[in-house]
């Protein structure tokens, strides 16, 4: 069976980067295994996201899963020399929500299938 490990850490990585830069002083991470999905959340009380931002956001994050693609990019999500991280990681799952309200917070959820050819 493939190893998520690397994708979940890049998500987090990826998630939690952008918490800081929000400079959030609580951040929560959830990563939860039920069925044939992992679900990754992440919420903290950084600055927000205006919502003229969080529509470009949602476009990043909302990409078509690119199974073949899949080693390769998970492999990257995280890295923030690459500077389209949240691209990236729609890429590499299956569903998203980002919830933000400015001056409270932000909380994203991501799922990926595992064995998603199945």
């Amino acid at each position: 069976m493939y190893s998520y490990r690397n994708h979940i850490r890049g998500i987090v990585d990826e998630f939690v980067s952008n918490s800081i830069k929000a400079k959030a002083t609580k951040i929560d991470v959830k990563i939860e295994v039920a069925g044939d999905y992992i679900t990754i959340t992440v919420k903290d009380d950084g600055t927000g996201i205006k919502p003229e931002q969080l529509a470009e956001l949602e476009e990043q994050l909302y990409q078509p899963r690119r199974v073949e693609l899949e080693e390769y990019y998970g492999s990257l999500a995280g890295d923030s020399s690459m500077g389209r991280g949240l691209a990236l990681v729609g890429m590499i799952t299956d569903d998203a929500s980002i919830e933000s309200t400015p001056g409270v917070g932000t909380e994203i959820r991501v799922a990926l299938k595992l064995n998603p050819s199945k």
